[in-house]
């Protein structure tokens, strides 16, 4: 699994081509998507699926600040690595209940 990004504050006139060639300059960018709404309108925030780690680790300082179509986004690195919840209840969230 590629490494992603999770995008938010993301403008809703914002396109997935204007977002992918903005991350470009960090690193190749495998795809860009933008969460819409049943009517097509952007939600706010996005998935930016980056090649390598070490491309989106770049991404992610470099642009944790700075402003996209006049809107600061507020980017975290999706790490797949860990997996496991952390936090003082996440043994809770180890037990689903069957359907």
């Amino acid at each position: 699994m590629s490494p992603q990004l999770l995008v938010g504050n993301v403008p809703v006139e914002a396109t997935e081509e204007a977002l992918k060639e903005y991350f470009n300059s960090f690193g190749s960018v495998r795809s860009v998507t933008i969460a819409k709404n049943e009517k097509g309108k952007g939600k706010g925030f996005a998935f930016v699926e980056m090649n390598s780690r070490k491309e989106a680790v770049q991404a992610h300082a470099a642009l944790a600040s700075c402003e996209f179509l006049g809107r600061r986004l507020s980017i975290s690195l999706k790490d797949p690595v860990n997996t496991k919840p952390t936090g003082i209840f996440s043994w809770f969230k180890l037990f689903k209940p069957e359907p």
